[in-house]
């Protein structure tokens, strides 16, 4: 790995384990408070302690030092921190030990198979998407939605859409709850891609242009894609409801594709019009 990566790689890291330790408190993993603390959260005594490793070798994994550590380690650091499961594999992977990671993001392109899959569900908007959330390949009702056609083959990513794109950004409904879950799937996938000039180009330009992106990004919470539902407001429509989920591409680890069901129309709150 070229050195400047590996730096990213160790500070990545060690940001990632401080946010996870500063989230927790002595009562979250049934440890007495201690007394007065001077920053919130365990200290690295207590992790290591509930980890089961040495207080130094601790010290140094989330310092970002250049030490190996063995899978074991990593599970028992894992459990200390109480980390879900997309956090864990997030862990891994900063680590190399779950995935390689992908250094370069290549310059993609759907095959023809993989479009005349989606362009046979007339009914479903869908597209592909890339690990640094580049959407490369769409069908129809997806243009429709979300208006892939009118962008720029560099604009047509997810996390500049939603933080940068006000078209974009003004259909989604409860964009306050929306925008910070995304950022937190999203780093799950960045992890893979650090040291790509591309992707650490997209986190510096939403870093300066959106207040909100930064703020989100520097917690560093991490969340799996999976399923979910999306309020969209859309012109004519109102709001609509759509159930989506990604699927990973055999043979391609990082492309997904994702598929939005129509659910109709959102019912209004009781005493509220949508």
């Amino acid at each position: 790995m070229p050195q400047g990566s590996l730096e990213r790689s160790r500070t990545d890291l060690s940001d990632f384990l401080m946010s996870r330790r500063a989230r927790l408190s002595p009562a979250d993993v049934g440890l007495p408070d201690g007394g007065r603390r001077r920053t919130k959260g365990l200290r690295r005594e207590e992790v290591a302690s509930l980890a089961g490793v040495g207080l130094t070798w601790y010290t140094w994994f989330e310092q970002g030092r250049d030490i190996r550590v063995s899978p074991d380690f990593l599970e028992n650091v894992a459990r200390a921190l109480r980390l879900n499961g997309a956090e864990r594999r997030h862990l891994f992977v900063l680590l190399d030990q779950d995935s390689a990671p992908i250094v370069t993001a290549p310059e993609r392109k759907v095959s023809p198979a993989q479009q005349r899959l989606i362009d046979g569900m007339p009914n479903f908007p869908a597209y592909y998407r890339t690990a640094r959330w580049d959407v490369i390949g769409w069908n129809k009702p997806a243009h429709r939605l979300f208006g892939f056609g009118r962008l720029k083959p560099e604009e047509r990513n997810l996390m500049r859409m939603m933080f940068l794109d006000e078209e974009f950004r003004g259909m989604v409904t409860n964009w306050a709850l929306a925008a910070p879950n995304l950022v937190a799937k999203f780093r799950g996938d960045y992890a893979r891609y650090r040291g790509d000039p591309a992707a650490e180009a997209l986190i510096k330009e939403l870093s300066q242009r959106s207040p909100e992106f930064k703020l989100w990004w520097r917690r560093h919470d991490v969340l799996s894609p999976g399923e979910g539902i999306k309020t969209l407001r859309l012109p004519g429509k109102g709001v609509m409801l759509y159930e989506h989920t990604s699927f990973s591409v055999n043979g391609e680890p990082d492309l997904d594709l994702v598929v939005y069901a129509p659910l109709g129309p959102a019912k209004p709150r009781s005493g509220r019009k949508q």
